[in-house]
């Protein structure tokens, strides 16, 4: 079945860590809705399938329909259909960007731009060191957690969004969350500069070739070939 509680997130960005390189694989960031409710987005920088290392790409000045359809700016949790014609993604069918240009990136290394941490940091840091900077993470809701503390930044109750990756294509036991119009994506959209940034990530063991019914891999197919593995600055199932 499709993964549950699917949507967007719309907030500002107040704090991040980099968790790429200890049993957690995953970027952390801190957000807060203009309510003044506290949010983790846990995105993954490390696949549980190999091959482990993410695909990744990044979109400096975004431009897409799916822009006007997203919900205010600030707004929190929002809710989001999983079909055509809402702000729902998808990857295979949305016309997001072209797969090919995704590079494989590492988690997290030593030394400066290097790794899917200064990848992720070019972006979401920008977002911090700007207060009119909107934020919008698509994936899936977790939490209320009533009375339980955030286990990465500490407010309360714990709540937040993760499966900030692709959702669809999926193999051996993450093949249950495969559906359509629900992948997962970070999008900031920066008024200063009138312009959109969009990062995108998916797993290179997931395939391209999907179900328009249930974003099942189709037989036969196979991943989708990736660029050669480049430093950020050249790029252009559930788990918290």
């Amino acid at each position: 079945m499709p993964i549950s509680d699917y949507g967007v997130l719309a907030a500002t960005a107040v704090d991040r860590r980099r968790e790429g390189a200890t049993d957690t694989p995953h970027y952390q960031i801190h957000l807060r809705d203009a309510g003044g409710t506290d949010y983790r987005a846990a995105v993954n920088v490390l696949s549980q399938q190999a091959p482990a290392d993410l695909r990744y790409l990044a979109v400096g000045d975004f431009r897409h329909p799916v822009t006007g359809l997203l919900p205010p700016a600030g707004s929190g949790w929002n809710p989001v259909p999983s079909r055509p014609g809402t702000a729902g993604l998808d990857f295979v069918r949305g016309r997001l960007f072209d797969p090919a240009a995704m590079r494989v990136l590492p988690p997290d290394l030593p030394g400066p731009d290097n790794d899917l941490a200064d990848a992720l940091d070019q972006h979401v840091q920008r977002a911090i060191a700007d207060p009119a900077a909107a934020v919008y993470v698509f994936g899936q809701r977790f939490g209320p957690e009533p009375g339980v503390p955030d286990k990465v930044f500490g407010f309360l109750p714990g709540n937040g969004v993760h499966d900030v990756h692709m959702n669809q294509g999926n193999s051996g036991r993450f093949r249950t969350d495969d559906g359509v119009y629900q992948d997962g994506a970070l999008l900031v959209h920066l008024p200063a500069e009138s312009r959109w940034a969009a990062v995108f990530l998916a797993f290179q063991s997931q395939s391209w070739h999907t179900d328009d019914r249930t974003g099942h891999a189709l037989p036969a197919s196979v991943p989708h070939p990736t660029r050669p593995r480049t430093g950020p600055r050249q790029a252009t199932g559930p788990q918290q």
